[in-house]
């Protein structure tokens, strides 16, 4: 028997096969009607998806009939195929546009699972190219259509995919419950396959969350069910994680052992993304003491990083080899570094990793003498790390809720055989001793037992229905996290039109007025004529230069008033940064959230201000302006490197412009202090209360 299964298997694949050589038209006789060739086509173009020539053919032939029958559901299929095809060659652009086509279909034809299917495929798309935020909507609108299919295999995977949007975006409590319940599907349903995926997701995640002790039994599974399935590709992933476990336990040398084994299935399968094992092998010699070694895998991921467009990579091993010189004691080139991996790493969300960074940088600048940068950034750690500790907070209820109903279900289960098979006993004992009961009493028995079975029944589908709205109702509100976070990027857009339009015309100027600063220098030499001319174009000049101004100043005020202090600030600084004048360092901290609108017209005037001091007055090479927000107040410092000024003897000079600042902070009840003295720079600490 066993053998007549096989040759059967064998007669199947041997026809797909040799359908699988033929033109698409060749095979038109085999079918009856054209929706049977469609969809033999389209089947064919998912069977040879690996080939992109030959599952091209079929996939076009598809869509043309299906066009020229209006096959809408055959059209939407060979759509979906060709979207596949353009992802695997990274034509992104041309995959989301074939995706878009096809949910339109699937919405018009009101198919619930065409449309999770589509919208699947653009969640995992977008997360791609990492737009996160568009992908977390899809993803949550993926799983509603879903959950009207029955399709559980399919929801698991749509579950497994939201939960790593959500790792994306630091939302860990969402991540790990989309992950349980990943797994329970699949648990259920016996998919070994994507089961071993979910345990080493969850692995990962709690490696990130530095859980070691939790994240190890969930690799190990994923491990044993990998070997069992001989696949290699994912092995090489499940090593990395345990190698970065056992990092995590301190165990180097049984670390080292994995990354290497990883690495060798990576070159033997010529496999690309092992930028992370460089990486993690330079943090096993880093602790080895080898810092040479360190150093050298360390700067071979960032090459390799860098040639693959991998930003997540290099916010790890920009931090890995920050630390590195930080341990060496060279701060400034440790700094590099690690402002490098604080940029990527506050892009992309990631809190976990930007805690260690923080502190990292605020010793650098204890090391180098600069105290106020190092409290500035030790002040960043401590806000962050309350934060990321209320995350932890939800995570270990979310993973006890789901051990808890764990144990609940089987217990249950074992509870509710123990009834039944009492149940049976005492039942068989019943039908023995009543024998001579009469019809109507087993009519009655039968009559209660189908009412119960009802009440059961609707009492099954009653806490259904409520577990899908509850489900509804929970995707309804991240999605409304993910609509506000696309409105703050269309903010972010506005705002670099606005920078583009002021920085051009401002510079183009500003190279004017330098020429014709170096024809002042010699005006001596002009004749009489030419010195009248030149003096009216210069007048012209400086008309046109004061406009710009003007139209500078009114340009920021919009984006002050649109988008707040904080970019109207970097507006500032981009401007500064046109004209060459100086290097001006902006540092923001716990500003988020918008400031009462005159607060903000006040603050950035005050800035403006001061700027404008340096300019005329400071003779500066740098400058850094830092603004935090504290519990019940606001914190100003502008610092230059200038000349300085002697405080006592020229603070009264109306040119200063500190005294329209002082009577500025004076209103605003705040504190102002000068730390001035020639030839040492000047900082201004300004304290305004909320």
């Amino acid at each position: 028997m066993r053998n007549l299964y096989l040759i059967i298997i064998l007669i199947f694949v041997s026809i797909d096969f040799s359908y699988g050589q033929k033109k698409p038209e060749d095979l038109r006789g085999h079918f009856k009607s054209d929706t049977a060739y469609v969809n033999h086509l389209n089947k064919l173009a998912w069977t040879y998806k690996n080939n992109d020539s030959i599952a091209r053919m079929y996939a076009l032939k598809a869509r043309d009939i299906s066009s020229s029958i209006f096959f809408e559901k055959g059209l939407s299929t060979s759509l979906m195929r060709l979207g596949i095809l353009e992802r695997n060659k990274r034509n992104y652009t041309t995959a989301i546009d074939y995706y878009t086509k096809s949910l339109q279909l699937e919405i018009s034809m009101d198919n619930a699972y065409g449309i999770a299917r589509a919208k699947f495929q653009l969640a995992k798309i977008h997360q791609r190219l990492g737009d996160y935020t568009i992908a977390l909507k899809y993803s949550n609108e993926a799983i509603v259509e879903c959950l009207k299919t029955g399709r559980e295999a399919f929801l698991a995977s749509i579950y497994s995919t939201h939960s790593s949007i959500c790792m994306d975006l630091s939302f860990f409590d969402q991540a790990l419950e989309s992950q349980f319940e990943s797994i329970r599907i699949r648990e259920k349903i016996g998919d070994t396959k994507n089961l071993a995926k979910s345990y080493l997701n969850i692995g990962i995640l709690f490696n990130r969350l530095r859980k070691r002790e939790k994240a190890l039994p969930y690799l190990l599974k994923s491990k044993k069910l990998y070997e069992e399935l001989e696949n290699e590709i994912y092995l090489a992933e499940v090593y990395i994680g345990l190698g970065i476990n056992y990092v995590l336990q301190k165990k180097i040398d049984s670390a080292l052992v994995y990354y290497n084994k990883s690495l060798s299935i990576k070159n033997k399968m010529n496999l690309k993304e092992k930028e992370a094992i460089y990486n993690n092998i330079g943090v096993v010699y880093e602790k080895k003491k080898k810092f040479d070694l360190a150093e050298e895998h360390y700067l071979k991921s960032i090459s390799l990083a860098n040639k693959n467009k991998n930003e997540l990579q290099l916010i790890d091993v920009y931090y890995n080899i920050g630390g590195l010189y930080r341990k060496q004691n060279f701060n400034f080139k440790a700094l590099e570094y690690l402002k490098k991996s604080n940029e990527l790493a506050k892009k992309h969300k990631k809190e976990l990793i930007r805690l260690n960074i923080l502190m990292t940088i605020a010793e650098a600048y204890e090391h180098l003498g600069n105290f106020k940068n190092a409290s500035l950034y030790n002040e960043m750690h401590i806000i962050l790390r309350d934060s990321i500790d209320t995350k932890y907070r939800a995570l270990e209820f979310i993973e006890d809720k789901y051990e808890e109903q764990k144990k609940y279900n089987e217990i249950h289960q074992e509870k509710s055989l123990r009834i039944v098979a009492e149940s049976n006993k005492k039942t068989t004992q019943l039908y023995a001793l009543a024998g001579g009961v009469t019809l109507l009493t087993l009519l009655f028995f039968a009559l209660f037992y189908a009412f119960k079975s009802k009440k059961a029944k609707e009492l099954a589908e009653k806490i259904q229905k409520i577990e899908v709205q509850k489900n509804v109702e929970l995707l309804k509100k991240q999605e409304l996290k993910s609509i506000k976070a696309m409105i703050n990027g269309q903010e972010n857009e506005r705002k670099r039109i606005a920078q583009d339009l002021h920085d051009r015309l401002g510079g183009m100027l500003s190279m004017v007025k330098l020429n014709y600063k170096s024809i002042e220098d010699n005006i001596d030499k002009l004749k009489e004529e030419n010195k009248i001319q030149y003096s009216q174009a210069n007048a012209l000049l400086d008309e046109a230069c004061n406009t710009v101004r003007e139209i500078a100043h009114n340009m920021v005020s919009g984006v002050l008033t649109k988008f707040g202090l904080v970019a109207a600030l970097e507006d500032l600084k981009n401007t500064i940064k046109g004209t060459n004048t100086f290097q001006l360092e902006l540092i923001t901290h716990g500003l988020d959230d918008r400031l009462e609108n005159s607060l903000e017209m006040e603050l950035y005037g005050i800035v403006q201000e001061l700027i404008h001091n340096v300019i005329k007055h400071a003779n500066a090479k740098e400058v850094s302006v830092q603004l935090v927000k504290r519990v019940d107040s606001i914190n100003l410092t502008v610092i230059d490197d200038g000349i300085g000024f002697n405080d006592s003897l020229e603070l009264s000079k109306p040119g200063m412009g500190l005294k329209s600042v002082a009577s500025r902070v004076q209103a605003l009840n705040g504190v102002f202090d000068i730390d001035t003295g020639r030839g040492r720079g000047t900082t201004v600490n300004i304290d305004v209360p909320l």
